[in-house]
């Protein structure tokens, strides 16, 4: 925190399907955005308590909230995301119409993760409709990429999902690999930013984080981390 009153930029994942990969999302982007220096937050809201499990070993340089969506109101929900401090919150959302309805309600980046495959293709067009109801009763700026997620793009079936995320019309991000780097780190608790440095998975996350920045202008950068969204 830099002592300012600046509301936190919230960045959700959600997507109307699970399995999608949006805990690993959530947890890689959080990592990375904390190891540039922001004084980031992650609100676990699925029931399932994935980042929460993911955070129990301690290694994590960022606290992990246990804020369940079916446990209180929607309002009241929305309300405690939005009064949390910090530079960033990252929300990993349930696979549930209203939540993501609440997450794009409150975010200013949505992140939506998609696997090669048709039911989460079906799936991100839903979520999609989702997106575009809500973004008709709000002025705040939102921004919205579709996550190619557990993508070879050097593979036929790769390249084709990501043509078909285009095809919607929003941003769609650097693809995710489907890398047994998320699948370490998720064992001993840590990001794969500290277990594997440098490597493809990290990399990747790199470049989904850089593409947040462009999707939030108005997050302050801290000093010492501007040259990483240059």
């Amino acid at each position: 925190m830099d002592g300012s009153n600046r509301a936190p930029c919230i960045i959700a994942l959600a997507q109307r399907k699970g399995g999608v990969g949006k805990t690993t999302l959530a947890v890689s982007v959080a990592a990375e955005l904390s190891g540039r220096g922001f004084d980031v937050g992650l609100v676990d809201a699925d029931p399932q308590r994935s980042a929460c499990e993911w955070a129990r070993p301690g290694n994590l340089g960022f606290p992990v909230y246990e804020m369940p969506f079916d446990r209180d109101p929607v309002t009241a929900w929305a309300r405690q995301a939005r009064g949390m401090t910090g530079d960033c919150i990252v929300i990993d959302a349930p696979p549930a119409d209203r939540a993501v309805g609440a997450a794009v309600a409150i975010a200013d980046v949505l992140l939506v993760p998609c696997t090669p495959s048709g039911l989460d293709l079906e799936s991100t067009e839903h979520t999609l409709a989702i997106v575009r109801a809500v973004r008709e009763r709000r002025q705040a700026h939102l921004g919205v990429a579709l996550v190619p997620n557990r993508v070879d793009s050097r593979t036929l079936e790769g390249r084709q999902v990501i043509d078909e995320l285009r095809a919607f019309g929003e941003t769609v991000a650097p693809p995710i690999g489907n890398r047994s780097a998320f699948v370490r780190a998720f064992s001993l608790g840590c990001s794969v930013s500290d277990l594997a440095p440098g490597e493809k998975a990290d990399l990747e996350v790199r470049a989904l984080a850089d593409l947040v920045g462009r999707l939030a202008p108005h997050l302050q950068l801290p000093a010492d981390a501007a040259s990483n969204f240059a």
